[in-house]
C-alpha cells in the first residue's frame, strides 16, 4: 500500500475565492477516473446544444463539522472521490435528468418536469415540499440534488431563469460511501455546470448556501455548509477552512511535506445517524439559549456573544456558564422554562430527555481544537521532530471521543478502527485518527506519514480491523479542487 506524496512547498496561502465565472476554458488537471465519467454521463445527452460538465469532489471532515452551524472553524480536504454533472440546453420546455449506475444502483429513467411548473411564469420558484412532489417518491437522491441546487441557485438569484429546458445527467465515484458528502457534491456540480450553460458567475458563498438549503430544506438534514464549500471551493491536496458564522471562506492550510490525511470508510453506519445528528443538533440550541438568557439577563458585557457558541472562550464556558447548562432536561420541562431554542432546522420534542450540557461544550472544545490543529501543522512544516504531529493526533483521538462521549455520536466500528490505529503507536508515523461527519459509523480519517513503515502501520490496522468486524474497510486517498476552481468542460 503506497500513500500519497504530498509534494506542496506552500506552507499557508489565501483562499483564491472564484469570484468569476465557473466555466473555465481549458480542462482541469486530470483526476482518476474522470474522463470516464464525464464521458459516460455525457452520453446521456442527445440534443445538438452546447454541452457543458463539471466535477465536484466529496470531502474528508479534518476537524470541526459537528459544529459548523454553531460558528467554528471548520477543516476539511476535498475527495478524489466525486459527482460529475453534464448538462445541456433543451428546447421543447422539460428539465429532464438521467442518473447513471454508479449513481443510482440499477440506473433510473429520467426524471422530467416541465419548466413552467418549476418556475412558473409568475417569476415565483415554487418551495422545496411543492418540488418533491413533482419529482416523486421514486426520483433517486441525486436527481433531487440535480433539481433542488437549480431550483435553490434560481430562489438565491444566482442563476438566471431559463424556459427551453435542460438536459441533465449525473454520475458519482461517491456510491455506498456515506459521511463523504456526496449530496454536497452533486449540487456543487450542477451548480458548476449550469453555470457553463447559463454562461453566468457563480457566487461561491451564495452557492455554499444554495447547497445548504438543499441538504436542509429538500432533504430534511440539519446540517451546516462546510461539506459543500470544499464541494465547490476547495483546492486539492489542502486543508481548506471554513468559518462557519454563517459562511467565511477563510483559506487554505498545507500539510507538511511527506504527511497525508486518508480517509478510511468502516463499511457500516447506524440506521438512526440522522436522527442521532438532528437530536445533538437541538441540544446545542437548547445551550445556546440558557446562554443567550445568561448574557443578557446578567449583561456579561466582556463576553463577546452574538449568538455563535464558538465565540465563548473556554475558560469562560468553564468558569461563566458550565454548571447553569442542565445536565440532562425533558423537552416538555425546557419549553416550559425557556421556550422554543429558534433553530429553523430542528424542534424540541417535550417527550424526549436532552443532554443539553455535554452537547453544548463540545461546540465550544471542538473550535478550539480546529485552532490547535491548524497551528500544529504549521509548526510541523517548521519543525524537525515529530512533536507537532504527535500533538495534532491527540487533538483527533480528543475530537472522535467528544464525538462518542459529549454527543453519543460514537459506533462500535469506528471505535474499533480507530482503536486499531492507535495500537500502532506514534513511533510508527501514524499519529491521529478521529471518526469525521456526522458520526454514527462511516468514515474514519488518519493523520500519517507517507513512509514504508507507516504503509505497514496501515495495513496492519485495516487488517486487524477486519479481522476483529468483518466488515471491508475502503480506503479514500487522493484529492481533486471544488467545481468552481476547477471550472466547466465542453463536451
Amino acid at each position: 500500500m503506497t500513500l500519497k506524496q504530498d509534494t506542496t512547498t506552500k506552507r499557508r496561502t489565501s483562499t483564491g475565492l472564484p469570484t468569476g465565472k465557473s466555466r473555465a476554458s481549458a480542462k482541469p488537471a486530470a483526476r482518476r477516473g474522470e474522463s470516464s465519467l464525464i464521458e459516460n454521463v455525457s452520453k446521456h445527452l442527445s440534443g445538438s446544444g452546447a454541452k457543458f460538465a463539471s466535477v465536484a469532489p466529496g470531502r474528508l471532515d479534518v476537524m470541526g463539522s459537528l459544529a459548523d452551524y454553531t460558528g467554528a472553524l471548520v477543516l476539511g480536504v476535498p475527495l478524489e472521490r466525486h459527482a460529475c454533472v453534464a448538462m445541456q440546453r433543451r428546447t421543447d420546455g422539460i428539465v429532464s435528468v438521467a442518473c447513471s449506475a454508479g449513481s443510482s444502483k440499477n440506473g433510473d429513467r429520467p426524471v422530467e418536469i416541465p419548466v413552467e411548473k418549476l418556475f412558473p411564469a409568475s417569476g415565483t420558484v415554487l418551495d422545496a415540499a411543492s418540488c418533491l412532489k413533482l419529482l416523486g417518491k421514486k426520483s433517486s437522491t441525486d436527481a433531487v440534488c440535480c433539481v433542488g441546487a437549480l431550483v435553490e441557485g434560481l430562489r438565491a438569484g444566482l442563476l438566471p431563469a431559463f424556459s427551453g429546458g435542460l438536459s441533465i445527467a449525473v454520475d458519482t465515484t461517491l456510491a455506498e460511501l456515506p459521511g463523504t458528502g456526496r449530496h454536497g457534491a452533486v449540487c456543487a456540480a450542477t451548480l458548476a455546470a449550469a453555470s457553463g450553460v447559463l454562461d453566468v458567475t457563480i457566487d461561491a458563498i451564495g452557492a455554499c448556501l444554495a447547497c445548504g438549503e438543499v441538504e436542509n430544506r429538500w432533504f430534511g438534514r440539519a446540517v451546516g455548509i462546510s461539506g459543500a464549500a470544499c464541494s465547490l471551493s476547495g483546492q486539492a491536496e489542502l486543508i481548506n477552512e471554513v468559518r462557519c458564522d454563517p459562511c467565511t471562506l477563510s483559506g487554505t492550510v498545507a500539510l507538511p511535506d511527506g504527511v497525508s490525511l486518508v480517509g478510511i470508510h468502516c463499511g457500516t453506519m447506524r440506521d438512526d445517524a440522522w436522527e442521532k445528528f438532528a437530536q445533538v443538533r437541538t441540544a446545542t440550541f437548547m445551550g445556546r439559549g440558557v446562554v443567550d438568557r445568561i448574557v443578557k439577563h446578567e449583561r456579561l458585557d466582556q463576553i463577546r456573544w452574538d449568538g455563535y457558541l464558538s465565540r465563548i472562550s473556554i475558560n469562560d464556558y468553564v468558569e461563566r456558564f458550565r454548571d447553569r447548562l442542565p445536565t440532562k432536561i425533558k423537552g416538555s420541562d425546557f419549553l416550559d422554562r425557556l421556550g422554543d431554542p429558534g433553530d429553523a432546522l430542528t424542534a424540541v420534542d417535550p417527550k424526549l430527555a436532552y443532554k443539553v450540557r455535554s452537547r453544548t461544550e463540545h461546540h465550544i472544545y471542538e473550535h478550539a481544537r480546529s485552532c490547535q490543529f491548524v497551528e500544529c501543522m504549521n509548526l510541523a512544516a517548521r519543525s524537525t521532530d515529530d512533536r507537532a504531529l504527535i500533538e495534532a493526533g491527540e487533538l483527533m483521538y480528543a475530537s472522535h471521543w467528544s464525538y462518542g462521549q459529549r454527543c453519543g455520536l460514537g459506533s462500535v466500528a469506528t471505535d474499533s478502527l480507530l482503536n486499531c490505529f492507535r495500537a500502532q503507536g506514534t513511533d510508527s508515523d501514524v499519529f491521529g485518527a478521529k471518526a469525521t461527519a456526522q458520526g454514527c459509523g462511516g468514515v474514519v480519517l488518519v493523520l500519517t506519514k507517507n513512509t514504508e513503515r507507516a504503509n505497514t502501520a496501515f495495513q496492519r490496522a485495516i487488517d486487524a480491523y477486519g479481522e476483529k468486524s468483518g466488515e471491508t474497510a475502503t480506503v479514500l486517498r487522493g484529492s481533486c479542487c471544488g467545481s468552481l476552481v476547477g471550472g466547466t468542460v465542453a463536451v
